[in-house]
């Protein structure tokens, strides 16, 4: 958050259910006010259409609140279908609407996963104890490498005039990888078929990829 507001960039995130609210001289513990809010108030319903299908939300706009000392943000409480928990959101953006704050929360998993396979697969992490412009240009080439990634995706699911765009999301980051090492070891064998003519070798080194 501090970050955002120095770059006067606005925020949509989740509130956490112990954090305090202040409403008219009461302070008010966030959990606890949203499922009382859920009892006693009549809630709205957002349905957001995605591509594996409907999702439903009831809500319940609590309006701007005094959070903690994170200042006055405004605060709306939903819950997900059939699901028992009650998710408290916050934002500082006065045009921000409470359905399209829960439309903004819901676009989170795209950067939850990218940020989930940089770290996992290509060592997001891995930049402890460097100078600061090491660790800046060691992001800028995790961010390269899951680009070459996502255009591997596109241009191998796209053979053969095929739609690209569902077919490249469905490609995990592990399957490109995969690919992008298959199209590696290609390169190479067509490279020493041409230097070398021995099949003992180029056999001693299909074994191996296997292994």
């Amino acid at each position: 958050m501090k970050a955002c507001r120095e770059k006067k960039f606005h925020f949509a995130s989740t509130l956490k259910s112990n954090r305090s609210l202040f409403k008219q001289g009461w302070k008010l513990k966030a959990g606890r006010y949203g499922k009382n809010r859920f009892r006693r108030r009549r809630t709205e319903v957002l349905e957001v259409v995605k591509p594996q299908g409907r999702l439903r939300y009831r809500y319940s706009d609590a309006g701007w609140l005094q959070v903690s000392n994170l200042g006055v943000l405004h605060v709306v409480f939903s819950r997900k279908g059939a699901a028992r928990k009650i998710l408290g959101l916050v934002s500082d953006d006065p045009h921000l609407s409470d359905a399209g704050l829960i439309q903004a929360y819901e676009q989170r998993w795209e950067i939850e996963q990218w940020i989930k396979d940089a770290k996992q697969l290509l060592g997001l992490g891995q930049y402890q104890n460097r100078p600061y412009w090491a660790a800046v240009t060691h992001l800028h080439l995790v961010c390269f490498a899951y680009a070459l990634l996502t255009h591997l995706r596109i241009a191998r699911a796209g053979a053969q005039g095929q739609q690209t765009r569902h077919q490249a999301a469905d490609l995990s980051t592990a399957a490109a990888q995969e690919q992008l090492r298959g199209l590696i070891w290609e390169d190479l064998v067509a490279y020493l078929k041409e230097q070398c003519h021995e099949e003992s070798v180029l056999s001693a080194l299909e074994r191996l990829r296997v292994a």
